[in-house]
């Protein structure tokens, strides 16, 4: 492989991994139903790998300058397939309550509407540390949820729970910022509460 032609791989492996994220999403939907210790822990590393790439995506449009408008386009919206059909395959299961998936699936369907009204205003809405740091946990908390049992002498039932209930909070406080930021900036007040 000449010079130009890793060049131009690594260009466009940014994009790649992101559709190889949204790839993962039907394996996952097919293998978490078996709901057995190996299958679980498979599962597990699927996820992991999937999430991983949502950062080196990232890292390599940057370093790069890869950065392309589908690669913007497809990587949040991978993002939420990902978790979003976790959440419900991991609630499916029993491994947490249905309202704390339902109420994280919400939050982050309308957060994506409040950026989208704001794109509208013609402003955006950048993504804070509480998102941030909402969205890392909530990662960790899907990834050890659907192992679900200690495996390597970790505990990953426990901390995954714990990472779900942190993650739960940072995603109900950051949406209400986001809320509250979109209102403070809006030209019109689309709830009358001004």
């Amino acid at each position: 492989m000449t010079l130009d032609q890793q060049t131009a791989f690594l260009k466009t492996l940014p994009n790649k991994l992101t559709v190889a994220r949204i790839a993962a999403i039907p394996l996952l939907l097919v293998l978490v139903p078996f709901n057995s210790p190996r299958v679980n822990i498979f599962a597990g590393v699927i996820f992991a790998i999937a999430a991983f790439t949502d950062y080196l995506d990232g890292y390599l449009a940057r370093k790069y300058n890869s950065v392309t408008p589908l690669g913007a386009l497809l990587d949040p919206i991978a993002d939420k397939m990902l978790v979003g059909a976790t959440l419900v395959l991991i609630a499916a299961n029993g491994a947490v309550p249905a309202f704390l998936a339902g109420l994280m699936l919400a939050r982050d369907i309308g957060v994506s509407g409040i950026r989208l009204m704001a794109q509208e205003e013609g402003f955006k809405i950048e993504v804070n540390e509480f998102g941030k740091w909402k969205t890392f946990l909530q990662l960790i908390g899907c990834g050890c949820l659907l192992v679900n049992q200690p495996f390597l002498g970790l505990p990953f039932r426990p901390v995954g729970m714990i990472a779900m209930w942190v993650a739960l909070a940072l995603a109900l406080y950051s949406g209400w910022q986001y809320g509250t930021g979109y209102l403070a900036k809006t030209k019109n007040d689309p709830l009358g509460l001004s």
